[in-house]
């Protein structure tokens, strides 16, 4: 069997991975890059994509080359299927152009997050002929058995991959983490792991973050209700709407409060979609919880011909004027393009912005919008954030379960740091093919 990782061996997102047998291709994921191709200063830009072809896109080196792959591309057999691990666009952005008689496979609740995520977001999976995935129930493709395992990490439904095939054993990590909402999926993982593997592709985002602090979610939960306490006006939560478990956390900490906890449209329909009775949103019969219109999200659902996906939540809604008589009691999901409804309806003194991303991104000019907002009305802006992605002691602990012949490190700016941790590590280049 042969490993080629197309993208991802040197840097965070874009991750692509190939795997070859005598008689089967598989693709695993096929992701946006962060950084712009040519120069890793800069942040990939995403609008490039917008009326592009695969040929194009293939031509500017943007896509990865992967013969029988993208729509519209004649290079030969189409791949025998493709797989992904969950709904980031760092791991599903280039979807959109792969051949629609190419099978998808992905767990249910990814498939659920991607159709509705289509609706708002610019960057599209796409339609594909799906197939829905269950925890630990294996697929053939091939001469291949495909067996996934369900992880804790913050893209919902995330999954990892042990591939068999031709007396061999890779296991793709995907993005997981051990300290989420699901971190219970992480350690029955740890106790009863696939045995035999021979090589372990193990993501590190936080390799070389070994002096952050990491909260779990329900720590995470503790520090926000205390900082809350200090802030008399509103709580706005800057965090993204496809991000379950933060989202969850928000809602607790406004509950513990007996605070109302506000969603826009985009997040409402993503929670909804999802179709599991736990999700906070009203239809669920969470009394606790009300949803803001606004105009940008109103005008791509008529857009998209969805009226329905903004009338279901009529009786719901919270006006800017119903805002305001809340006074500060309210934890309100924030966004850029929500500024005229949340000023229409008054900011409070002492509001505060709970930041809840990655800290790096408030550098980019994107941020600079909402800087500008909070300075305002002078509104302080606190960090409420914990990772997504494994820490040094998570890697550590799923390289030993699985104890692998050999690891190879991907989604990671610090590749060579996996030497620090690991003996047993095997960096790749994109593109190079290691044979097992």
């Amino acid at each position: 069997m042969n490993l080629i990782i197309h993208r991802g061996t040197k840097e965070i997102g874009g991750s692509c991975v190939e795997l070859k047998s005598a008689k089967t291709r598989i693709i695993i994921d096929l992701g946006i890059p962060l950084v712009d191709i040519k120069d890793k200063t800069k942040k990939f830009n995403s609008f490039s994509l917008r009326k592009k072809t695969a040929s194009q896109l293939l031509a500017s080196g943007v896509l990865p080359t992967v013969k029988g792959l993208y729509e519209g591309v004649d290079d030969g057999k189409s791949v025998d299927a493709f797989f992904l691990s969950h709904p980031h666009q760092d791991h599903y952005g280039f979807c959109q152009f792969i051949r629609k008689d190419i099978p998808v496979f992905l767990s249910r609740d990814a498939g659920r997050m991607l159709k509705a995520a289509d609706v708002f977001l610019p960057v599209q999976f796409g339609k594909h002929k799906q197939f829905f995935l269950k925890n630990h129930d294996s697929v053939d493709v091939g001469n291949m058995k495909i067996t996934p395992y369900l992880m804790d990490h913050s893209g919902y439904g995330a999954m990892a991959f042990l591939v068999e095939t031709e007396g061999k054993k890779i296991f793709y990590s995907g993005d997981f983490r051990g300290h989420g909402r699901k971190k219970d999926l992480f350690e029955k993982f740890l106790k009863s792991p696939p045995l035999g593997v021979n090589v372990l592709i193990m993501e590190g985002t936080m390799v070389d973050r070994a002096e952050e602090s990491v909260d779990s979610e329900e720590q995470l939960e503790t520090k926000i209700v205390k900082e809350a306490r200090s802030y008399p006006g509103a709580k706005f939560i800057f965090c993204s709407g496809q991000n379950v478990d933060r989202l969850v956390t928000f809602y607790r900490s406004a509950r513990r409060l007996k605070a109302l906890f506000v969603l826009d449209l985009y997040t409402a329909n993503i929670l909804h979609e999802l179709m599991r009775k736990s999700m906070p949103v009203p239809s669920n019969g969470f009394k606790d919880v009300g949803i803001l219109f606004t105009k940008h999200f109103m005008k791509r659902l008529e857009q998209k011909k969805m009226p329905d996906w903004y009338k279901r939540w009529r009786r719901y809604e919270i006006s800017p004027a119903s805002l305001r008589r809340k006074g500060g009691n309210l934890f309100v999901v924030y966004r850029e393009r929500s500024q005229p409804e949340l000023e229409a309806a008054g900011i409070r003194p002492g509001s505060v912005l709970f930041y809840s991303q990655w800290g790096g991104y408030m550098e980019e000019p994107s941020f600079k919008p909402t800087e500008t907002f909070c300075q305002r009305h002078n509104m302080d802006i606190r960090q409420a954030h914990t990772s997504g992605h494994a820490t040094i002691r998570s890697l550590k602990r799923l390289g030993a379960a699985l104890n692998p012949q050999v690891i190879v490190p991907i989604h990671s700016f610090a590749a060579n740091k996996f030497h620090e941790l690991f003996d047993n590590v095997r960096e790749l280049d994109d593109k190079e093919v290691f044979k097992l």
